[in-house]
């Protein structure tokens, strides 16, 4: 059935927070994207989406009015890019990277929902000892959303085969009153697994959308080899003819234990981090080979029917970067609770 509630969702790459939301039986209202390989991803798959194509530096009042067509939104999502939260590199608060998580609150302001859900990385809230976390708060506060809280969340609580951690803030407009708390969604104590997720695939390779394994060379194959299920580079180190990198610019260059690249996955556990960008997705459990789009897909909880476009280092790159869809789901569902109640507090008056 589908819901009354309506949602934004802004910076939607390849739409973990759009299929999420719509999985609740939301009313979607708009998308914002900017990147050609995302929006050809969105339009392929949802043909009826409602998307601004452009920089959203670019859309102001006016355009976003014509859009709404008069329609209230309830809940406004999105993952601003955060190159400058990472935990790696600079963490500057002027980094001019960051702008991107003003702008969703130049919308928020502009639109006035009833509720917002920030997405961003959890280096956010250490970025300048944590001042970058606290002027966000002042400045969603400065706007009307004095009730804002944030949390890191862990995608494996949420159905979601992956240990991936994220900052979401959650926060509602200063006109609503709640009879509860407001708080992010309950945990779920089972936990599913890598194996559960992705070896049904075995066998399907090149035979469904997405999932085309890299073609490694000889000395990677065998480099491959020597890494056992859930574990890294051996700590004894790799056989000599393979310890080197195998393209003539990285001969000399030994390889490190830390790099995710050289991670195999354990079928009984849940996955590291889908790092987006340059086809480093870790290693599949048994198979000598790094995952395939569609299988890191499946561990960001995409279904199947997504198709992702581009080449594989775009397709790579729109898969990481998503908010797993089924978390995006159990975030929606958790703010339909308190849309819920505060229709139930109106009516009852």
């Amino acid at each position: 059935m589908k819901s009354k509630y309506s949602f934004i969702d802004l910076f939607t790459g390849a739409g973990g927070l759009y299929r999420g939301f719509k999985n609740s039986g939301m009313e979607h209202l708009l998308s914002v994207e900017i990147w050609k390989p995302a929006i050809n991803t969105l339009k392929s798959n949802y043909l009826d989406i409602e998307l601004y194509e452009g920089d959203i530096r670019d859309l102001d009042k006016e355009k976003l009015m014509k859009y709404l067509k008069g329609k209230e939104c309830d809940v406004l999502v999105g993952g601003p890019p955060c190159q400058g939260f990472s935990t790696i590199g600079k963490r500057l608060e002027k980094d001019p990277r960051n702008e991107l998580v003003f702008e969703f609150i130049r919308i928020v302001d502009t639109i006035k929902p009833k509720f917002f859900i920030m997405e961003n990385v959890k280096g956010l809230l250490s970025a300048n000892k944590g001042i970058m976390k606290n002027l966000i708060i002042q400045e969603f506060a400065k706007i009307g959303y004095k009730n804002t809280i944030s949390k890191v969340l862990c995608a494996a609580d949420y159905n979601v085969p992956q240990m991936r951690q994220r900052v979401f803030f959650f926060g509602v407009k200063n006109d609503i009153s709640l009879s509860t708390e407001l708080t992010f969604p309950e945990i779920n104590e089972t936990k599913v697994t890598v194996g559960e997720a992705i070896m049904d695939l075995m066998g399907k390779e090149n035979k469904i959308p997405n999932h085309v394994p890299m073609k490694h060379n000889e000395t990677v194959t065998k480099r491959i080899k020597c890494i056992p299920e859930g574990g890294g580079i051996p700590k004894e180190g790799l056989p000599k003819e393979v310890a080197y990198g195998s393209r003539s610019d990285y001969a000399n260059n030994k390889l490190k234990n830390f790099s995710h690249v050289y991670k195999r996955l354990n079928r009984s556990k849940q996955a590291t981090t889908m790092v987006p960008g340059h086809n480093a997705f870790p290693l599949h459990p048994v198979a000598n080979r790094s995952l395939t789009v569609r299988e890191a897909a499946r561990i960001q909880t995409f279904p199947d029917d997504v198709i992702f476009s581009g080449n594989r280092q775009e397709q790579c790159i729109q898969v990481g970067n998503a908010v797993p869809v089924k978390l995006a789901e159990a975030l929606a569902k958790n703010v339909i609770k308190y849309l819920e109640a505060i229709d139930d507090g109106n009516n009852s008056r």
